[in-house]
């Protein structure tokens, strides 16, 4: 609950006609919890799942696009597309789809991935240990 309360509230804080926090900002402390994300998963083994549902918010809300998060995504990690190569990428993202599959339907979601022309294939690593998240949108 304390979850989706935070998702929440980034939403309205970006949202906000007060400027808030702006989408730059936002951006900012993504790429800031991306870079520890490997670290925070000993403590906390789903966050990278946790992390996808507050990143699949952001996208069904329109404060950002399936394409910046995954650019973020992608380049995350505490050197560029480490999260990807030890699989941790393929897991936020699959649980970011996840969530707007649920949030929104199966259509909404083909539409929000066409739209982005993001490639599911780029959040594989090279070596063989799969996102088990992520290969169910294959």
């Amino acid at each position: 609950m304390e979850r989706d309360l935070l998702a929440k509230l980034l939403v309205n804080l970006t949202r906000s006609h007060d400027g808030v926090l702006s989408q730059a900002e936002l951006i900012k402390g993504f790429e800031s919890v991306l870079s520890t994300l490997e670290d925070a998963v000993n403590d906390a083994p789903k966050a990278p799942e946790f992390l996808g549902r507050i990143f699949g918010k952001m996208i069904v809300e329109n404060v950002m696009s399936l394409k910046e998060i995954g650019r973020l995504i992608g380049e995350g990690g505490e050197e560029a597309r480490q999260l990807v190569e030890i699989g941790l990428g393929g897991d936020v993202i699959g649980s970011t789809l996840g969530m707007i599959k649920r949030e929104r339907g199966e259509s909404v979601l083909n539409e929000i991935r066409g739209s982005s022309c993001l490639r599911l294939e780029d959040f594989r690593p090279s070596h063989p240990n799969r996102s088990r998240i992520l290969e169910t949108f294959f």
